[in-house]
């Protein structure tokens, strides 16, 4: 009796791990850093950053649910086209570009806890992240890089392509070239100097990160199409603008 125990028990085992492996699929992401940004003082309404590293081949998020029972809704304002992580590359859901709305019952989600939300993607795969509600300390909750917050300055930064990238499914290299602007890597406190600051880098409305050089890499990428979009940022991490709209560059192309 107890040989067949055993026998049972192991089969039981490999069929576990033969689920594991081929009913379920692996995910390549990994998803940190996760905060919550009340909007409003009802204390139920919170806008969701996080970031994103995806290990693998390009991944599109399809959804964003609350296991909990909260209502989500991806926004994306002003823009459209899949939200793709580029393959071995990064991307965050930011205050600035695409980020998830949540809304719970007031009061469900005081300072210093956390709210699990699940991220859903092209293949089938499902990330569960923990979402922090930071502690207040006084000042601003977040960075605002609203047109309204903008900065413009004389004469205007500049910024355009130095050349047509050669867009590759495999990934590929982006070139820039910017004029009355200097990039400078400085600590997020820093202080405004006209002139100075970085940039972000934005694909369909998914924010890739920040830029402190003329050049960067854009991972392997699903065909489809495609907006690239590189915005000058000041040093303070508000919007250089000119003539009440963004001193950025856009290029469109489709793989």
């Amino acid at each position: 009796m107890r040989k067949r125990w055993f026998a049972v028990a192991g089969i039981a085992a490999a069929l576990g791990l033969v689920y594991m492996f081929t009913g379920t699929p692996q995910t390549t992401m990994k998803v940190s850093d996760g905060r919550a940004i009340p909007m409003g003082a009802s204390g139920s309404m919170f806008m969701v950053t996080l970031n994103l590293q995806n290990d693998g081949e390009p991944r599109t998020l399809l959804t964003v649910t609350s296991p909990s029972g909260g209502q989500t809704s991806i926004m994306n304002p002003g823009r459209d086209g899949p939200l793709v992580v580029p393959g071995s590359d990064t991307a965050q859901l930011a205050m600035d570009g695409a980020h998830v709305m949540l809304q719970v019952p007031e009061g469900a989600f005081p300072e210093g806890t956390y709210h699990a939300l699940a991220l859903k993607f092209d293949d089938g795969t499902e990330v569960v992240a923990r979402i922090l509600h930071p502690e207040a300390t006084g000042g601003a909750r977040g960075m605002d890089h609203s047109m309204s917050n903008g900065i413009a300055v004389s004469p205007s930064p500049t910024i355009e392509l130095a050349q047509d990238p050669d867009v590759s499914t495999d990934g590929f290299a982006v070139e820039i070239s910017v004029e009355n602007f200097e990039f400078v890597l400085i600590e997020d406190s820093a202080p405004h100097v006209d002139g100075q600051g970085h940039a972000h880098i934005y694909l369909n409305g998914f924010k890739l990160g920040r830029l402190y050089e003329e050049r960067f890499e854009v991972g392997a990428l699903a065909p489809g199409d495609y907006v690239l979009t590189v915005a000058l940022n000041s040093n303070d991490h508000r919007p250089y603008v000119f003539e009440a709209a963004p001193v950025a560059l856009t290029y469109r192309f489709d793989l």
